[in-house]
This record gives structure tokens, C-alpha cells and sequence, in this order.
């Protein structure tokens, strides 16, 4: 049935979008909140919005082209958040309906005012992108991080290590034991599936039930599903539990990165009320405010749950392993003392990422 509306009283519904307009707005309106990263923060959420890949709105910016709003709205959907997380959800529900009636710009802005709060873009996009990977991220989990990706490279190194060997004394590769503590939204996991170069028996374990649903969804997103067991529990006590006592440790490789911020500094970046409250001090506690506190209390010194985990390795690496386990700035030396504490057969090396800052500990058991 038509309408008894005059057409030209009817509301008209913009299907594109000024994209240097809002581009502009969106960046200034992020340095005006202390965003250190403004124009990129402006850049990803724009493209998420209209469903484009950030190159690909570069491009279309840098001709002049207009936008065409998407047809089908990729936001994360509000509802799922309500409950745990309602100012996420009421901002994604406001930018979705925005976008739903052409309405770019209110769309926009809403996703560009909570972001200001010091909320991850992640958890606005619902993706981060992680080694060939793009991942589901919400705030149940912590953000992935580049700088993780130095334990993915290190695993690779071992793994390539192994097949060489087995190549050198003429047989196939066998598949190796495998595991990540504290899993998260599985980025180590499912990028270790998805990379390696000999078949991997992997476990991955997180506490958290929230965490093990979106580290299962990335894994079956991302095609390695049927390569990962989940297991819920506290570090590697399901690992643990699941083997009759008396046996060997079984682990050919474990990697891990675990809560490492100490409580005092998580709590006084939770204090903080939006971006400006955090930057430009201390780039690395931006995230922290929004992300979950499972994710990042290491307690007192930060240390103690990677403590907790270098205690148990005895009992998961079998002679030949090695544990690659991810720290906080400053904890290097702290940690290769807590390795060294394993005593005779066990070596201990200190790894950096591309900044040059202390990273990684690759603890490994002689054999």
C-alpha cells in the first residue's frame, strides 16, 4: 500500500557519505578528546562503519569520491553488550540506527564520542586484525597486540627447528604437543593452528567462560577449529588434571601471555575518565580502562601469575620444550631470575620486539 505522504514531505535517506567531511570532523574532535592517534583512530572506525577496508577508504577520501553507506551494517550488534556492557551497547546502537537511516555523520560521531572515553577501537569494530588473521575482539577479552606476535614468530622458529630435524634423520615430521595458557580471544592459538608448519596437538585454557566463547568463535572463523581443544580453568591446571598422576610432562611447546600489569596500575587507569585523563604519559595504559581486569591484573608486581605458571613448567615441558612467555616492560630480568630458579636443565633467554624493549622469555628444558 502507497503512502498518502506527498513525496516531497518524505524524509530523504542519504545512501552516501562526504567522506573528507567526515574524516576531518572525526579527527579533530579526537585530538580535541588527547587521542594520540587520531586521524588512524578516525580512518578504522570510518571504514568499519561503511564495511570497507581502511586502504580502501583512503583511496575513495584521497580522489573525493563520495561513500555509499553499506547495505548490510557490520557494527557489532548492541545486544549481546547490554547487559555486561551498556554505554558500548547504547553507542553501537545509536551508530547502527544512525547508519540504518542514512544518517552518516550522527553514526560517526557516536562511535567517535566513545572512543574519546578511551574505549579500544576493537571493541567499536568488533575486529582486530592479528598476523594474516582478522579476528573477533569484544570487551570479554583483551585487545591482541602487535607486539605479540613475536611469540607467534618465535613458536614458528622452534616448530621450523623440529621439522628440520626429523627431515635431517630422513623421517616425516610427527605431530608436537602444544599449548597456550590464558587464551584470551585465541589470537596465539588459532595464528600458531593456522601457521605451523608440522600438525600441532593444541590446547588452549582460559578462566574465563566469556574469553573461551570468542577464542572458539575466532578459531572457527578462522578455519582451525577442529586443531584446538578449549579447556576452562586457572592456568594450566586443566592441562594438569586431564593426566593420570605419575605421567611424564607431555609439551613439546607451551606459550603464554598472561595478565602482567600490576594491580595499582590497573587500578589507576580504570580511575581515569576518557584519553586526555591517560596520554600523553603513558600510551600503553590507553586500553587498559576499557579491557578486562582478568585480562590484565598481575597482581601485586605484575608477576605473579606468570610466577604460578614458570613453578608448574617442570610438570608440562617434557626434555627438548620450550615455554615462550610474553612480559610487561621493566620485568626481564625479574623474570629470567624466577627461570633460572628451575635449577640444572633449564636455560633461560630474554627476547625484544622491534622497539628494542625486553618482551619475550624462551625458557628451555635440556633434552
Amino acid at each position: 500500500m502507497m503512502s498518502d505522504e506527498p513525496i516531497a514531505s518524505r524524509p530523504v535517506v542519504e545512501r552516501e557519505a562526504d567522506g573528507p567531511a567526515l574524516l576531518r570532523d572525526a579527527t579533530l574532535q579526537l585530538e580535541a578528546a588527547g587521542s594520540p592517534t587520531s586521524r588512524l583512530d578516525a580512518e578504522t572506525l570510518l571504514a568499519a562503519m561503511l564495511g570497507t577496508r581502511v586502504t580502501t577508504r583512503r583511496t575513495a577520501v584521497a580522489a573525493g569520491f563520495p561513500l555509499p553507506l553499506p547495505a548490510l551494517i557490520e557494527l557489532p550488534e548492541p545486544e549481546p553488550l547490554s547487559d555486561r556492557h551498556p554505554q558500548l551497547a547504547d553507542a553501537l546502537r545509536i551508530a547502527r540506527s544512525a547508519l540504518a537511516a542514512g544518517d552518516a555523520p550522527a553514526a560517526l560521531a557516536a562511535l567517535v564520542q566513545e572512543r574519546a572515553t578511551g574505549r579500544p577501537i576493537s571493541h567499536l569494530t568488533g575486529r582486530r586484525g592479528f598476523r594474516r588473521l582478522e579476528l573477533l575482539v569484544t570487551p570479554d577479552v583483551l585487545d591482541p597486540r602487535p607486539e605479540s606476535e613475536l611469540i607467534i614468530e618465535t613458536a614458528l622458529a622452534f616448530l621450523a627447528d623440529r621439522v628440520a630435524a626429523d627431515r635431517a634423520l630422513g623421517r616425516a615430521p610427527h605431530p608436537l604437543n602444544a599449548a597456550e595458557i590464558g587464551t584470551g580471544s585465541g589470537a596465539l592459538a588459532v595464528a600458531l593452528a593456522d601457521e605451523s608448519p608440522v600438525p600441532l596437538r593444541l590446547t588452549a585454557t582460559d578462566i574465563s567462560g566469556e574469553a573461551l566463547m570468542v577464542a572458539r568463535a575466532n578459531a572457527l572463523r578462522c578455519g582451525v577449529a577442529s586443531r584446538i581443544t578449549f579447556m576452562h580453568g586457572d592456568l594450566a591446571e586443566p592441562l594438569l588434571a586431564a593426566r593420570a598422576p605419575g605421567d611424564p610432562a607431555h609439551l613439546d611447546l607451551l606459550i603464554a601471555n598472561l595478565p602482567y600489569v600490576p594491580t595499582a596500575d590497573v587500578d589507576g587507569a580504570k580511575e581515569a575518565a576518557s584519553i586526555r585523563d591517560l596520554a600523553p604519559h603513558d600510551l600503553a595504559r590507553l586500553g587498559i580502562a576499557a579491557e578486562p581486569r582478568l585480562a590484565l591484573d598481575g597482581g601485586g608486581d605484575g608477576l605473579e601469575l606468570i610466577r604460578r605458571l614458570i613453578a608448574e613448567l617442570p610438570r608440562l615441558l617434557r626434555p627438548g620444550g620450550a615455554a615462550l612467555l610474553e612480559f610487561g616492560d621493566g620485568q626481564g630480568d625479574d623474570v629470567a631470575r624466577l627461570a633460572d630458579g628451575l635449577g640444572i636443565g633449564w636455560r633461560v633467554a630474554i627476547r625484544g620486539d622491534l622497539s628494542g624493549r625486553d618482551r619475550m622469555a624462551e625458557i628451555r628444558r635440556s633434552g
